[in-house]
């Protein structure tokens, strides 16, 4: 049940970005926070093309890909890198839906590039971990992050997530707070009543197929007019909602109904707030600010609406930096 109190932020201007039941991206013609012009995906030079189990690390890196038992079914994960035992924590990275591990792909080896172990998780019901066969909450999918990462036997580590990755590492550091040394989250959804009603009223996209391939075309032109980006986003966004099959819109609906408001509120471990203009939750960093003074902020710049997968350097070099901002943070107690 989402908080009465939500509506305090409909003052705070018009929406034109939002996740919507239908898939991650909808936009009114520009961008979150300024209004301008999203760029035209055709536009990238194509990039390494990504696919799962080609993480692009040098010989010799650690790559080790597994299955964990949660309270959610068998959840995969991809575990790159091995760090410094003592110097620095690994780093989960939660994606949004109904994307899976190959939206941290290039992310991961960036990292391990820079000395860090970080560990990719396919939500439950997404990529290649167990699908799901009732409508779990956020609460649900943060339990089984928990129980991958006592299978990791990681007691503690800094948690990343984007989007609906964004959600789940809220509710794991408001749950299990020993868990978490530090939280980032890029694009936060935290939404009035009005606006998750609505995206919960939305109608599910159509998983019907047609033997002409037009599905996947018509996939690709509704994301290529709404997400700034490379072709290879797009080509991956679209894909991944088929992977996901018919139940692919759980994890957007557990994200319209949590109370991200009070488990905001809750909060007592640093976090640090990513933030671009062309990403599709942008204009929610206001609202965070307003409810959360404390946290760290950093505008980052980017083409894309999906930095993480198209920018990983300039994303990963954010990250290490916010597990130094971290470090140096006060937490309410």
């Amino acid at each position: 049940m989402l908080c009465g109190s939500l509506l305090l932020f409909a003052a705070a201007g018009p929406v034109v970005a939002a996740e919507t039941a239908a898939g991650d991206s909808a936009v009114n013609g520009g961008s979150a926070t300024t209004g301008a012009a999203f760029a035209d995906p055709q536009s990238w030079a194509p990039p390494a093309h990504a696919t799962p189990g080609a993480v692009p690390v040098p010989a010799g890196v650690r790559v080790v890909r597994g299955y964990a038992d949660t309270p959610l079914g068998q959840v995969h994960y991809q575990d790159v890198g091995d760090g410094p035992a003592s110097a620095s924590p690994a780093i989960v990275l939660l994606h949004q839906v109904p994307w899976f591990h190959v939206y941290y792909n290039r992310v991961q080896a960036e990292l391990a590039a820079r000395g860090y172990r970080s560990i990719a998780i396919d939500t439950p019901g997404y990529g290649l971990s167990a699908r799901l066969n009732q409508e779990p909450a956020i609460a649900d999918y943060a339990a089984a992050i928990d129980a991958v990462m006592g299978h990791l036997r990681l007691r503690r580590a800094a948690v990343a997530g984007h989007h609906t990755g964004s959600s789940i590492g809220v509710e794991l550091a408001r749950t299990y707070p020993q868990r978490v040394q530090c939280l980032m989250l890029h694009g936060v959804p935290l939404y009035t009543e009005a606006e998750a009603r609505t995206r919960l009223e939305a109608p599910h996209w159509d998983q019907r197929y047609r033997t002409d391939g037009s599905h996947l075309a018509d996939r690709w032109a509704y994301l290529g007019g709404r997400i700034a980006g490379s072709p290879d986003s797009v080509q991956w966004s679209t894909l991944s909602m088929w992977i996901s099959g018919e139940t692919e819109w759980y994890g957007h609906h557990a994200v319209f109904k949590y109370d991200m408001q009070s488990a905001l509120a809750a909060l007592r471990v640093p976090v640090v707030v990513f933030n671009n203009d062309l990403d599709l939750l942008g204009y929610t960093v206001e609202r965070v600010r307003a409810l959360r003074p404390d946290f760290a902020i950093r505008q980052l710049e980017s083409r894309s609406s999906n930095m993480p997968f198209d920018e990983p350097a300039a994303w990963s070099d954010a990250v290490v930096e916010a597990l130094g901002s971290c470090s140096k943070q006060t937490v309410r107690r």
